[in-house]
């Protein structure tokens, strides 16, 4: 039988003090309580996680050639491992290329079918299939996302990959470009094309980079061609088909409520979120995935690691979007979550994860990258979100699980300028320790000591603007 012990606690109240006097029974020593409080309910569960990625693109080519060896491995390690300070990412999102040589001199992006005729050409691409084998290499379970920036210009009513809108008469010619290509990718090349979108920002025409503007009738009709190509090809239950990838969350839920015919056709909803929120779209009960975002829109968009707090506030801002993302809707909330690029070269933007020196074969990091590793080292695909809740609105919380086992993961953000301490539960009372990350002004997701669990609870200290991830062991 469990021996009483009488534990004599001073509370602060206000000005003043109170003596509680508080008699617990207990088999092992108890936690000491905390004003605060953050509760995980296993039992409660909401949406699978998919996983958290950024961008290959065209940024990567400066990888592969303008990188030493040595750079080239530390930063695909820093990227993709899942151990250390390294982010552990589980998706990559892939660019279709739509240039013909004419139209891109560099020849980089080159079309695979840039021009009328369509002679295949699959030499071209190799800087982006180079980074996903690279990636493969460091986990091979890894998802890859295709979207097209722009079909080729000879679909399109402005005869350019910059601009303009495709051709209805080309509805059929772009879905077989686009079902050939993830056929290509994944039973030859051998890339887990898991996600295919119909086009990137099709709200926004821009005639400085590939884009291309599709209207809300037009978005419907080409999703149903592209899902009677997918099925022709013999891969659509392969692939999930994601629409419509606008630049807010906002622009995203008046496609959806416009697209009468061929919504039930997307299996995944798939949004930007460049300003203009709208909580209405976590009603929609597709899954979704947050397929790009960075701060170029923000206050703090500049490239500035050098300046700690400048770069520590970034990081945290972040992962209050991606906690957002991923818990906004109950369990129609977001099941992954994509940055932008994940190698920039000499930007001086906050557009990348690792910006590259390649003058001076050099690069450097960002806190954002260690704020993307605080999710995806923990949490991992396939994982489920479970319910979490804080008793302070500045601690910010995720919870997730693994079915299989179910031992509990846990993020929590401190958004504040002040250290909060709270007591954690609801971790498994058999388990005796979870590991903690920590990303803040002074760490770059480092790995801290275990914290001791007691009937699966802890105490811990919240340093200001930080974020912390537990996982049960």
């Amino acid at each position: 039988m469990a021996r009483m012990k009488k534990r004599w606690q001073w509370m602060n109240q206000g000005t003043g003090a109170l003596l509680c006097a508080i008699m617990v029974a207990v088999s092992v020593s108890p936690v000491a309580a905390a004003a605060d409080t953050i509760t995980l309910t296993k039992a409660t569960t909401y949406q699978t996680i998919d996983g958290f990625g950024a961008a290959a693109n065209k940024p990567v080519y400066d990888l592969q050639h303008n990188m030493s060896a040595a750079n080239q491995s530390a930063i695909l390690d820093k990227l993709f491992l899942n151990s250390g300070s390294n982010a552990g990412l589980t998706m990559i999102r892939w660019e279709i290329n739509p240039f013909k040589l004419s139209e891109d001199p560099s020849g980089i992006e080159i079309s695979y079918c840039g021009w009328n005729n369509c002679t295949e050409d699959w030499t071209t691409d190799a800087h982006q299939r180079w980074f996903a084998d690279q990636a493969l290499t460091r986990y091979s379970p890894m998802q890859f996302y295709a979207v097209p920036w722009s079909p080729p210009s000879w679909m399109k009513d402005s005869a350019s990959v910059k601009g303009g809108h495709l051709l209805a008469a080309k509805y059929p010619n772009f879905a077989s470009y686009v079902a050939r290509w993830v056929e290509k990718y994944r039973n030859d090349f051998g890339y887990n094309i898991r996600w295919l979108s119909i086009q990137n920002e099709a709200d926004y025409e821009n005639t400085s980079w590939a884009s291309a503007r599709y209207f809300n009738a037009e978005m419907d009709s080409v999703i149903g061609e592209v899902d009677a190509a997918l099925t022709a090809t013999g891969i659509r239950s392969q692939v999930k088909l994601t629409a419509p990838e606008a630049t807010s969350e906002n622009v995203a839920m008046n496609f959806l409520n416009n697209m009468p015919t061929n919504k039930g056709l997307v299996d995944y909803i798939a949004y930007h979120n460049y300003g203009n929120n709208n909580n209405s779209l976590y009603a929609e009960t597709k899954p979704k995935l947050l397929t790009e975002y960075n701060f170029k829109d923000e206050t703090n968009n500049l490239w500035n690691p050098g300046n700690t707090t400048y770069d520590n506030q970034q990081a945290v801002d972040l992962a209050v979007k991606i906690q957002r993302a991923l818990t906004i809707g109950g369990v129609n909330a977001a099941r992954g979550f994509f940055y932008w690029w994940s190698v920039g070269s000499n930007e001086s933007l906050a557009q990348q994860l690792i910006n590259m020196d390649t003058t001076n074969n050099s690069y450097t990091v960002s806190k954002v990258l260690y704020a993307m590793g605080n999710f995806s080292r923990v949490i991992r695909p396939g994982y489920v979100r479970i319910a979490a809740t804080s008793s302070n609105p500045s601690l910010l919380v995720l919870g997730t699980k693994i079915n299989s086992t179910g031992k509990a993961q846990l993020i929590v953000i401190n958004t504040s300028s002040s250290d909060i301490t709270a007591t954690i539960s609801g971790f498994s009372t058999t388990s005796t320790a979870a590991s903690k990350l920590k990303t803040s002004a002074t760490d770059n997701l480092t790995n801290m000591t275990d914290v001791t669990l007691s009937g699966g609870a802890f105490t811990q200290t919240f340093s200001a603007k930080s974020i912390y991830s537990f996982s049960e062991k």
